[in-house]
Parts: structure tokens; sequence; C-alpha cells
């Protein structure tokens, strides 16, 4: 097995055309400069079938988290980046029927981030030749990260989350980022079933709930953007957000959901299931004084797959995890593709310092979700003094007590700096969703959007979302059930759902 990592390389791709050069595969021509901040999740892992005899690649490769089997794809469908073989028709050979690119994808995802010059995000499994043509006996593999930014603040730090984990990248001199990771068998003779593919350890897909379906036999149509499931941390996006010098998040550069993907099954489809995301890895209590219990938190946890989704079981594990509680489980019963559900969990410190444990969610969707819970137990407030009391000459005792102070009313929590598209498509209303963008202040967990038809009483969308940190928050709310007309789009937060301040309302016009 043979692994590298190679910055600055290049393939000359973007998301709108991918059939450029090959990139230099073997020669290190820098080490990439990024911080993996987590790792791929432990279940996530892909299994490598057998070489084909005549191709010298493996015949497939499935996701064992999905049961999503795929083959490189180099027929005339359309949907697939590489050009076709010279024999579609054939079974895929080395080197007589193999693409005149010289390289093909089992897998391929590409995400243009706003705001970031092309803003390329690549995330790939790769075949590919040491020599310039398809040649027999030098065939490697590779799984791919890839990131090419422009127009960012030269030497500056950002932040890249992503399917596949999280970097912390230096954008150069001219405000360039332009890094890669390659790690696979790079070096002929290969065992690609031994070789270690980093982190690329699950296959995106087009998301089954979010219209128009994948093509058959496809998991998506490289020619058409969409949302995507398959991110081993729940992470079916790219963010890039500039840091500070202390790493702490500055701005948010730009963020997308949207996906060009590539990858032809091998074989039948799997049969449905269902696929379920969290909508947070973690949450935190902060300060709670011991004896006393915290508002509820929400993790919402929706389903993205083809079949309903069944909770078995949300329970509390860890060393602290006496301190917190499953408040409800809105999860009970079977939850349909699409929908979402909530699990309200409390803190109630038993003992001061750092209070740590784990929500385990179990259900019908493979491996449980895993939330991390923390809070701080501070003391206890002890008890007032009781007065005191001055014995005069006279018979009767004095008793002198100070004033209770006049309490301050804190001011309500509020929404600052509300930004939406004044005109969205009701195609993008249901699909994507309207983006809304916000300010929420320190001390609150939770914001509700909701949208509300001009003249109407009941809303056509409701939203509610925990919040990881205050500062700027973006947040997607989709409208199933919209229809083109004039619209107030509100935005309330707090310290839960019972408790929301007065809301920020702005208008937005949906149109055909």
């Amino acid at each position: 097995m043979h692994s590298s990592l190679i910055a600055g390389s290049g393939d000359g791709r973007r998301a709108s055309s991918a059939r450029n050069t090959k990139g230099a595969r073997l020669a290190v021509a820098g080490v990439l400069a990024s911080l993996a901040v987590f790792p791929a999740a432990a279940d996530a892992a892909l299994t490598v079938q057998p070489n084909a005899p005549q191709l010298g690649f493996p015949a497939s490769v499935t996701d064992a988290s999905s049961g999503i089997s795929l083959m490189s794809c180099q027929d005339t469908s359309g949907f697939c980046v590489e050009t076709p073989a010279p024999n579609p028709t054939q079974p895929l050979s080395v080197p007589g029927n193999y693409t005149p690119d010289g390289e093909a994808f089992y897998q391929l995802a590409d995400a243009t981030v706003p705001n970031a010059g092309i803003g390329l995000a690549r995330f790939a499994l790769e075949q590919a030749f040491t020599t310039a043509d398809p040649t027999a006996g030098q065939q490697i593999m590779f799984g791919r990260i890839r990131f090419r930014f422009g127009g960012l603040k030269p030497g500056t730090k950002y932040r890249v989350t992503h399917p596949f984990g999280v970097d912390e990248v230096i954008a150069d001199g001219s405000g360039i980022v332009n890094q890669t990771e390659d790690l696979g068998c790079l070096g002929p003779p290969c065992d690609f079933a031994a070789a270690n593919y980093g982190r690329i350890s699950a296959f995106l897909q087009w998301d089954p709930t979010v219209a128009p379906a994948a093509p058959t036999g496809y998991v998506g149509n490289f020619a058409v953007p969409h949302a995507v499931i398959g991110s081993p941390a729940g992470t079916n996006f790219v963010r890039l957000e500039e840091l500070t010098a202390g790493g702490l998040v500055a701005a948010t550069v730009g963020e997308t959901s949207q996906f060009l993907v590539q990858g032809k099954l091998a074989g039948a489809a799997p049969a449905p299931a269902p696929f379920a995301i969290a909508d947070a890895t973690a949450l935190d209590y902060a300060s709670r004084q011991v004896g006393t219990t915290t508002p509820a938190k929400n993790v919402m946890l929706s389903n993205h797959g083809t079949a309903n989704l069944t909770v078995t079981a949300a329970t509390i594990g860890g060393a602290d995890a006496a301190d917190f509680q499953v408040a409800s489980n809105g999860c009970a019963g079977a939850v349909a593709p699409g929908s979402s559900c909530p699990i309200a969990v409390t803190f109630a410190p038993q003992a001061t310092g750092t209070r740590r444990a784990t929500l385990s969610i179990t259900s019908n969707a493979g491996p449980p979700q895993t939330i991390a819970l923390m809070g701080v137990g501070t003391p206890a407030t002890l008890p007032a003094p009781a007065p005191v009391v001055i014995q005069a000459p006279a018979p009767a005792p004095i008793v002198v007590q100070a004033p209770a102070p006049t309490a301050v009313k804190a001011a309500p929590p509020r929404v600052g700096a509300l930004r939406v598209e004044r005109r969205v498509s009701t195609r993008t209303a249901r699909g994507r969703g309207i983006t809304a963008t916000f300010s929420a202040p320190a001390g609150v967990s939770v914001a509700r959007l909701r949208l509300i038809r001009v003249g109407a009483r009941t809303a056509t969308a409701t939203k509610l979302v925990v919040l990881t940190a205050p500062g700027r928050q973006t947040i997607h709310l989709r409208a199933k059930r919209a229809r083109p007309g004039r619209y107030r789009l509100e935005v309330s937060v707090g310290t839960d759902a019972s408790a929301l301040s007065a809301r920020a309302t702005t208008l937005v016009t949906l149109s055909r």
C-alpha cells in the first residue's frame, strides 16, 4: 500500500466541466496545509471488490453504510463526466476499451462555494495510471479531497466544513487556496483492497426526498446540481469560514448544499431504507447551578431515506449520564421520508465542574446517531443570612433590614441584521428553501422561522432550529406548500421553544 499527500496538483476541472487534464498524481508538490479537525464516522467504510480481470481495477466499490455499490462510469448516458469508452456496449478493459481520458471515477462530487473565486470543493474515488495513456500494470487508485478557492484575504486562515470532515487552510499571498489530498495506492503493483483511501469512506448520493429523483441506475447526474445525503459526519454541505488569529469564526465566506454527483450503480439499487440525519452533533448547556435544571434543548432527527424511520430508543450514557435527561421523545412511531421529529434533553448538574455525556439515538437506519452533551455545574446559591437584630435599651427589639435591591429586568434577546432575498422562485422555496441570515445574541439556543402569507393567520412553513453558537446564522426554510405571492418571514430566538423573543420580520415575494 502506498499513500501520499499532494498540494497544488491539478486536473483543471471545475464544477461545470471535468474533461480536462489528469493532474500530477505522483509528483509531490508540497504538503497539504490543512488540519483535519475530526475524522469520518467510525461506521463509515468502503469495501473494495476484486479486480475485473481485463480491467485491472476493482469491478466495484461498496459503501458499507448505505449498501450502494458503484462501478466506473464510461457510458453514453450523459450522467457521468468521462468521455465514453470506445465500445460502451462491451465490458471495460485496459488498454483496449477504456476512456481515452486515462482516468475514471467510481464517485465524483463537486460543489461550488459562493464568494470564493471558482469555489471548487471536490470529493472523489478515482482510477488512474502512472503513464500518460491507459497501460496494463500501471493502474493506481486513490481518494481525493480538493479545494480551489480565490479572492480571499492573503495569509488568512479559513475553515472548510464538508461532507468528510473539517479542514483549516491558509490563503497564499494572492488570496488563493489550491490544495489536494490524495490517499490510496499511487504506485503499482497495487493491492486495492488493502489501500487506505483516507477520509473518502462513503459515497454521496442525491437526496431522495428532494425532487427530481436520481436517474435509474445512478446516484446522481453530474450535469445537474442537487442536495445530497451520505456524509459520514452528517454535514451534507460545504461551508467556508474566515477565522481570527485566535481560531474563532470571523465571517462566513460562502456555503452550498448543491453538488454535481457522478456514480453508476454496479447491479441493482439497494432496497428502500430510511436514512437518519441529526441537525446537531453536540449540545452545550453552558453553566448551571447544581440542583437546578435547564430548559430543554432539541435535537431534530430527519429521515432523508426512502422508507419509514423507526426510532427504537433515545438513551443517555457516558461518565456523567445522571446529569442529563431525555425530557421528551417526539420520534415515537414511524417517521416518513422527508419528515423530522424532535428529541428534547435537559441538563441538571449533580456536581460542580464540566459534565459530559452522550445521547444515543438507535433506529432502523443503521448505526446509532450519537450526540455529545456538555455542561458546567456551578455551586448552588447559599441561603440569605438572617436579619441583624439590634437590641435598644427599650424592651422592644429593633429589627434593621437593608432594603432589597430593585431587580433590573434584562432586555429580551433580539434578532439582528435579518436578511432574505426579496424574490425567490417557488421551485427554490420548495426545494433548497428560502435562505435567511441573521445575528443571534449570546445566551439563546433556539431559533424559530415562520413563513406566513400576507393576510393569512397560519404559517405556510415553520422550522425550529437548535443554535450551537451565537453570532451569524444561515438557515434554509423549505416551504413545500408555498404558492406564488407575498409572504412575511419571521425569525424569533430564545432559550427554548417556549421562551422566544419578539420576532424580526421581513417580506419576501415567491414567484413562479
